[in-house]
């Protein structure tokens, strides 16, 4: 018999946590090219978080992942400058631009509210491991630094490993627990390599049970709750933590706690 916790009660009531910590890790802001995002202005993106009980979402611009990541960067930070009690940002870079990342991470981390780096291989088209992002790792790893990036396969989520045996001072956060179901058991397998690995559950493939088998592999300690909003409705993914057999103890770890601890606060 599944205990039931406040957690889930209240989910199930449709009432926000607002005593739960809930850091949603892996989101967006801003249009997108490929299809409607509606809400996807921070006040829209509030209404979202308020309605949940998210106290805080840290974002990455849909722009900065697509066409122009200096203007998507500058989405973020008027949204840090607005809202600085409830979103974060990343610094997202291109690596088709190597002469302006460095500028570009010195110039988004002289903001409050800029926290880590988000890397996306697949819509820039560059390799995981490609010499170009090196200056960014390094700056990552000095500078103790959480650095999301967006994952398929199991390909990349190997490339993820062998970085993480050479900046051990870089927590490596996983996007979408490796994309596809062999991704995520690598991911799983990665994870449970190095203690500065850990996956998000902004998951493109749900199947029923999902969370709690990847909490049952890697522990509680390594899962973050993440939604990727506003490409995804949050409702579903905050759904899937609230309304899962994690105990409530577990609950509190994936939904904001572990984060906390990742950005040392």
């Amino acid at each position: 018999m599944v205990s039931i916790d406040s957690i889930y009660e209240r989910a199930r009531k449709g009432q926000p946590l607002d005593d739960v910590c809930i850091i949603d890790s892996h989101s967006h802001i801003g249009s997108y090219h490929a299809f409607n995002a509606p809400h996807s202005d921070a006040e829209g993106m509030l209404e979202s978080m308020d309605a949940l009980g998210v106290d805080r979402v840290m974002i990455t611009a849909h722009a900065s992942i697509g066409p122009d990541f200096v203007y998507g960067n500058n989405l973020v930070i008027a949204a840090l400058q607005k809202y600085p009690d409830r979103f974060w940002g990343y610094a997202t870079l291109n690596p088709h631009y190597p002469g302006d990342l460095l500028s570009e991470l010195d110039r988004c981390f002289a903001v409050p509210g800029m926290m880590g780096i988000k890397l996306h291989p697949s819509c820039h088209e560059v390799a995981i491991e490609h010499e170009n992002y090196r200056p960014v790792y390094e700056y990552a790893n000095q500078n103790h630094c959480p650095v999301l990036i967006h994952t398929w396969g199991v390909g990349q989520i190997q490339a993820i490993g062998r970085l993480a045996g050479q900046y051990p001072d870089i927590p490596f956060l996983i996007g979408h627990f490796g994309g596809d179901i062999a991704g995520m058991e690598e991911s799983i397998r990665i994870i449970n390599q190095h203690t500065h690995v850990y996956g998000d559950l902004a998951l493109s493939i749900v199947r029923e049970g999902n969370v709690e088998w990847l909490v049952e592999n890697v522990g509680s300690g390594k899962v973050l709750y993440a939604s990727d909003m506003p490409f995804f409705d949050p409702r579903s993914a905050f759904g899937r933590v609230a309304l899962s057999k994690l105990t409530y103890e577990q609950k509190l770890d994936v939904f904001g706690l572990n984060m906390k601890r990742i950005l040392g606060l």
